[in-house]
């Protein structure tokens, strides 16, 4: 008999910033400036999905991880790059098409760049994640996911 998959409470913070609870344990996508100070307070697994301010504070992040000693980011490198060396081992960067469980959450990793602003701008690395086959979180990629989800956490405009 297959279990049932267990339901995921989704809570809306400020800007790009989503935090996903199941059994007790917590998983924040982009805890970035314009989120909530407390944004990665309490969670077991943080997931950026580019460098840009809005998605990504390495001052919450450090809260975060500071707050639960188990806790861990997945990221991509250029994010990585700048927060692995105070937290060996808690650090993990991922690519386009990685997937992996932390703290019962399956994730997935999908794309491999932020949408154009502008045609003067160069486009960075950004990566989305879908959570529990479910939520899709794209950052601020037009990236589509290779099959359906639920829910999609749609870029609609920049701040």
């Amino acid at each position: 008999m297959n279990a049932s998959p267990q339901p995921l409470t989704l809570t809306k913070k400020t800007h790009s910033c989503v935090r996903i609870e199941k059994e007790g344990r917590v998983l924040v996508i982009d805890p970035g400036g314009f989120s909530e100070d407390d944004a990665a307070l309490g969670a077991d697994v943080l997931l950026v999905t580019h460098e840009h301010p809005d998605h990504f504070d390495e001052a919450r992040l450090r809260a975060g991880l500071e707050a639960n000693p188990a806790a861990e980011i997945w990221t991509l490198r250029s994010v990585a790059d700048q927060l692995s060396a105070a937290f060996p081992g808690r650090v993990h960067t991922v690519g386009d098409g990685d997937a992996f469980s932390a703290a019962g959450f399956d994730v997935t990793v999908h794309g491999e760049l932020h949408a154009v602003i502008h045609p003067d701008i160069p486009r960075i690395t950004n990566i989305g994640f879908l959570v529990d086959g479910s939520v899709f979180h794209p950052g601020d990629a037009l990236t589509v996911p290779d099959r359906p989800v639920d829910t999609l956490l749609l870029p609609v405009m920049a701040p």
